[in-house]
C-alpha cells in the first residue's frame, strides 16, 4: 500500500497566520465576490431556518441547535473557510477565488486558484482525526463509498470547457481533494489525474508547481473568471457579511450548547460520586467496626 497524504480566489499574500476556524471578518474575495464556503453556508442557513426556534429549557440543558445532518453542512463550511485562509498566504502572483456555481450543472467549486502553475479546482473536505483508507475511485468515509474523486474530475472538466478559450493549448484545469488536518491517509495507489493531499501541505506543493503559464496568459485566464457570466447566477438573498455574521452566530450556538452539555455531564458526575460516597461511608465504617471487636 502506498501512503499518500491527502492534503482552494483573492489575491493572496505571502504570510503565515496561525489558521483558525474563529473569525471575526470574512474573507476577503475578488470578483465575483464569494467567500470561502459561502456556497455551503447558504444552504445551511437555509436548512436552519425551517427548524423551530429552541425553548430557554432547551438552551439551558445544551441542546444542539443542529441536527446531525447541519453540523456536518457546518463542518463542511468550517473546511472551506480553513483551506480558504490558508490560500491567503499564497505569493501575490496567485489569484483564488471561492464557491463559483459552476454554469450548467448543479455544483460549485470550492476554491479556484490561478497562478504560474496553472489552474487549480479545490474541493476542500473534513474528516478530522480520522486514517482514511480507499482507493482511485473512491474514499471511503465510515461505511460509505464518497465519489470525491469523481466529482474532482467532473468539476475540473467542466471549468477546463469554460477558460478554454483563453487557457492555452492543451492546457486542463487541474484537480485537487484537500482534507483538513487528517490524520492518516492510505490509498492504494496514486489517484488517476487528481490530486489528493492534506490542507498542512497545500500551500508549499502550490507554490513549487513548475511555471506552465505565462504572465499575460494568467491576465487572460482571471479576466474571464472575473466576469460573472461565466459562472451560473448563484441565488443570493442577503449580502456575503450578512451570511457571515449569521454563520458566526450559529457556529458560537453550537460551541455554547456543547459547553453547556460538557457542564452538566461533568457536574452529573460530580453528584454521583458524591450520592455514592454518602450511601457507602456509613456502611464501610460499620464494617471497619465490625471488623475492629471480633
Amino acid at each position: 500500500m502506498a501512503m499518500t497524504t491527502l492534503g482552494a480566489g483573492m489575491q493572496a499574500h505571502d504570510h503565515e497566520p496561525a489558521v483558525s476556524v474563529a473569525r471575526s471578518m470574512p474573507p476577503v474575495s475578488i470578483a465575483p465576490g464569494r467567500f470561502a464556503g459561502q456556497s455551503v453556508v447558504e444552504e445551511l442557513l437555509r436548512q436552519h431556518e425551517d427548524r423551530p426556534p429552541q425553548s430557554w429549557f432547551a438552551r439551558t440543558l445544551g441542546v444542539a441547535p443542529l441536527d446531525a445532518n447541519g453540523l456536518g453542512w457546518l463542518r463542511a463550511a468550517q473546511a472551506e473557510m480553513i483551506v480558504g485562509d490558508i490560500l491567503t498566504r499564497l505569493p501575490d502572483d496567485y489569484s483564488v477565488y471561492h464557491s463559483l456555481p459552476i454554469r450548467s450543472t448543479a455544483f460549485w467549486v470550492d476554491h479556484l486558484v490561478v497562478g504560474p502553475g496553472g489552474v487549480f479546482s479545490i474541493n476542500a473536505k473534513t474528516h478530522w482525526d480520522r486514517d482514511l483508507t480507499g482507493s482511485p475511485r473512491s474514499i471511503p468515509i465510515g461505511n460509505h463509498a464518497m465519489p470525491y474523486l469523481r466529482d474532482a474530475r467532473f468539476e475540473s472538466a467542466q471549468i477546463t470547457a469554460l477558460l478554454a478559450a483563453v487557457m492555452p493549448a492543451a492546457s486542463v484545469v487541474e484537480p485537487m481533494i484537500v482534507l483538513v488536518n487528517p490524520h492518516k491517509i492510505l490509498l492504494d495507489r496514486k489517484p488517476n489525474a487528481v490530486t489528493v493531499i492534506d490542507s498542512p501541505r497545500l500551500r508549499r506543493w502550490l507554490v513549487a508547481r513548475p511555471r506552465t503559464l505565462t504572465p499575460e496568459q494568467q491576465a487572460a485566464v482571471t479576466a474571464l473568471i472575473d466576469d460573472p457570466a461565466t459562472w451560473r447566477a448563484a441565488p443570493q438573498r442577503l449580502a456575503p457579511a450578512h451570511l457571515h455574521a449569521r454563520f458566526t452566530a450559529l457556529e458560537q450556538q453550537v460551541a455554547a450548547a456543547r459547553t453547556r452539555r460538557t457542564t452538566f455531564t461533568v457536574l452529573a458526575a460530580a453528584a454521583a460520586a458524591t450520592l455514592l460516597a454518602a450511601f457507602t461511608s456509613p456502611l464501610i465504617v460499620a464494617a471497619v467496626e465490625y471488623l475492629a471487636v471480633r
